[in-house]
């Protein structure tokens, strides 16, 4: 009775229950959402999975910075330093990247704040122990101090200099400051505090730099009679080096002196006066700089000729692309004021009456196989009567407002708008025709030409890489050889000259 029931339950159109499917299906439901819960409570370790690391490297003022400050990628800004190295610029900007700084006054790139004389103390541990400080800031990857070993909790000094970079922005997240206990497996986390990005930009530039906060322990079962304290000395950096002001100069490396000054090498010259070493303490033979700067330079030239024809053949074909579908709206717009003209319909005609008009002849023509010439299928010469006026020999209705591009679709979202279309347009769309099936072809060949310039000049700065390798190592074979034969000339003066003494 019951298959009878079901049977017939289906025959009318009623789906039969299912209790096995439907448990099912609520299992599903509850594991997808246990799996998703899981995910987001330890993303982190998701991450870690993925990719390696427990975080992602980027902020929304990063994604704001790289699209509209540095033009998606193409463009650091260090070209404004050739402006702020003249002499008439001051001071505090000289040498500076204007498109930086302009981010920087709006809370978009970052200033730079040292932590030193860090101290910390009263932490929430009961005998000596190995302590290290943590420090956090926005996505960055996390700064650790070194281990201050077998150290009492009532005390503890750190020697390192952190730098941070740190944004002026209410958005910017806060700065999170730990101290932890490295255990045998891992290590506990005692306290810790989050801290203002923008307070400690502001008491970087304040007389006193010097701050002492309270931390907030991790276990809160721990009995501790007076809270757990960070203190720390604030500042804007003072690097000797300059090298906020130092970008721009690819092939340059600086120094600081003992004196409290900067030095500047040439990297060719900087090579030559610090030898290369191994791990162990012998020096190696690395590449001439002046090889690498010419395969260097060819890459560049390359990559920009690549960069280049990419650019300009997107450009070429959204212009061709945007310039024909114009054409085309255009000699769409005159056939429709065609079909009203030839449907005896009373002009000026509105936007939405000439669409009406255009969408009955459709509903009309279609799959009919009728030809060209008709009032609902108007020829080309009848829709270039309609594209000239009447002073032109045309007869396009002179109570007709001109023709207007795309004005169907805006009307269609209730704006009255739409690009002028002149009457050469009927003729041009007829030239443009011709070549329409062409049009892949040409969009092909700007999508294959660049990749192939990218591959030729790649394989051409391998070759020229592999030549200057081979002479290279054809003059190494000579020097080692030469300096063997001296070697070996040596040996055989000082033989002979032990055989004169002897003798």
């Amino acid at each position: 009775r019951a298959e009878a029931a079901a049977a017939s339950a289906t025959m009318v159109g009623i789906p039969a229950f299912n209790p096995v499917e439907w448990v099912s299906q609520i299992v599903v439901l509850i594991v997808v959402s246990f799996v998703v819960v899981l995910m987001v409570k330890y993303w982190d370790r998701v991450l870690v999975a993925i990719t390696g690391d427990d975080r992602i490297h980027a902020t929304s003022l990063d994604c704001i910075w790289w699209t509209f400050f540095r033009c998606f990628g193409t463009c650091n800004g260090d070209w404004t330093r050739i402006l702020t190295r003249w002499p008439c610029c001051p001071r505090g900007f000289r040498g500076t990247n204007l498109v930086r700084q302009v981010g920087q006054w709006i809370g978009i790139t970052t200033y730079t704040v040292e932590l030193k004389n860090i101290v910390v103390g009263d932490l929430p541990w009961e005998h000596r122990a190995d302590f290290y400080l943590c420090v956090e800031t926005q996505q960055n990857p996390p700064m650790v101090t070194s281990l201050a070993e077998e150290k009492l909790p009532k005390v503890v000094h750190f020697p390192e200099v952190i730098t941070l970079r740190l944004r002026w922005s209410p958005l910017e997240e806060q700065v999170r400051i730990s101290v932890k206990e490295l255990n045998f497996f891992g290590s506990t986390k005692l306290c810790e505090t989050h801290i203002s990005a923008m307070r400690l930009l502001d008491w970087a530039s304040e007389p006193i730099r010097e701050k002492r906060f309270m931390m907030k322990p991790s276990n809160p079962s721990f009995e501790a009679e007076t809270p757990p304290w960070l203190h720390v000395e604030l500042s804007h950096g003072d690097d000797q080096r300059e090298l906020d002001k130092f970008h721009g100069h690819p092939n340059t490396v600086r120094t600081a002196t003992q004196d409290g000054h900067y030095k500047d090498f040439d990297i060719k010259e900087f090579k030559r006066d610090y030898t290369l070493l191994d791990n162990t303490g012998h020096a190696i033979q690395e590449p001439l700089e002046d090889d690498l700067q010419g395969i260097e330079r060819r890459a560049w030239c390359v990559q920009q000729a690549h960069h280049s024809l990419t650019v300009w053949s997107c450009v070429a074909v959204g212009a061709y692309v945007c310039f024909r579908v114009y054409v085309g709206s255009c000699y769409q717009r005159f056939g429709f004021v065609a079909m009203a003209y030839l449907n005896k319909h009373t002009f000026p005609i509105s936007t939405a009456a000439l669409k009406g008009v255009a969408h009955k002849c459709e509903a009309d023509m279609k799959g009919a196989g009728f030809d060209a010439g008709l009032p609902c299928k108007p020829s080309y010469e009848q829709v270039m009567d309609m594209c000239l006026t009447r002073e032109q020999g045309g007869h396009f209705p002179a109570d007709q407002p001109r023709v207007r591009a795309f004005a169907g679709i805006f009307h269609d979202y209730g704006v009255d708008f739409g690009i002028p279309c002149s009457s050469d347009m009927c003729v041009i769309n007829k030239q443009l025709e011709r070549y329409d099936h062409c049009t892949v072809w040409f969009v092909i060949a700007a999508l294959v030409v660049p990749c192939l310039v990218r591959i030729i000049g790649n394989a051409w700065v391998r070759s020229v890489k592999h030549s200057i390798q081979r002479r290279r190592a054809e003059q190494t074979r000579i020097f080692h050889d030469s300096i063997a034969a001296d070697s070996g000339a040596t040996a055989t003066a000082r033989s002979l000259a032990t055989a004169l003494t002897l003798a």
